[in-house]
């Protein structure tokens, strides 16, 4: 099926969707920090069997994985799961920025698509990385390390990730992520096209963000240390008054043993 620059392959029974994502991803766009991407062609493959998507991915994502984009061929294969619109507009976004910056690190390709998709709900996801717990939010080294891993921990990658590219594009002012974009395109590595867009280094830029990530979220790290010590202060007052009403009750048990209630006195004459 063909709609406009896109080709959507699919399997008997899913012609309609395969005709509501390729009329998606035809007209996606605007993209954050490209104004001017001129259309190219894409292909869609969506399937429903998960051993279909291994063998067209040739198993080289994790099992949890829903979808890939392959800038070489500008593919993106899509098992249908969740939500498919929100994923092939994420795939899209990988496509998009190969197309005028194809070698940045992948934490900054994740976060770009994450911002692409515009889901802020999943910042919710910031409150539970054991890391930002501890107070060390992740370097972006191991953003990329774990957005290899479990699931677990690459979605918190995926949230972090993605607000390192919101801070990028909060400091770049009303051209939000245009300034670092060009550079890209000028250039291939990341660290000049940093330091010319926004005059720091990769470590600085990586400093800058976790100083920004406390100042946003720590709120929610407050919050949970709050919840912890009421938590564990709820269940310390139970026990004692569980305690409390057990030894009290064997207090009454022991002095009602054998306890024999006198005889009136006689009344007076």
């Amino acid at each position: 099926m063909q709609v406009g620059w896109v080709r959507a392959v699919y399997w008997p029974g899913d012609e309609r969707l395969a005709t509501h994502l390729a009329e998606m991803a035809e007209g996606a766009g605007p993209w954050p920090g490209i104004p001017d991407l001129a259309p190219f062609p894409v292909t869609v493959i969506i399937t429903r069997s998960d051993t279909r998507f291994d063998s067209l991915t040739r198993k080289q994502l994790p099992a949890w994985s829903g979808a890939a984009a392959f800038p070489g061929s500008n593919t993106i294969v899509l098992r249908v799961q969740g939500d498919p619109v929100a994923t092939l507009r994420h795939e899209l976004a990988h496509l998009v920025l190969a197309h005028v910056a194809p070698h940045v690190p992948r934490w900054f390709a994740e976060g770009y698509a994450v911002r692409a998709v515009g889901d802020w709900g999943m910042l919710d996801g910031l409150a539970l990385n054991w890391r930002l717990l501890r107070g060390r939010p992740p370097t972006f080294r191991e953003l990329d390390r774990d957005l290899r891993s479990g699931p677990a921990h690459a979605r918190a990658a995926y949230v972090l990730a993605g607000s390192a590219v919101l801070y990028l594009e909060r400091i770049g002012g009303q051209r939000g992520l245009e300034p670092l974009v060009e550079r890209l395109r000028e250039q291939r590595a990341f660290e000049l096209a940093v330091r010319a867009a926004h005059l720091m280094s990769v470590e600085e830029l990586e400093t800058a963000w976790h100083k920004d990530l406390r100042r946003r979220y720590g709120w929610l790290l407050l919050t949970s240390s709050l919840s912890l010590f009421w938590g564990v202060t709820a269940l310390v007052v139970g026990v004692v008054w569980w305690r409390r009403r057990r030894r009290d009750r064997v207090r009454r048990e022991a002095l009602d043993d054998g306890w024999e209630v006198p005889a009136p006195d006689a009344p007076n004459a």
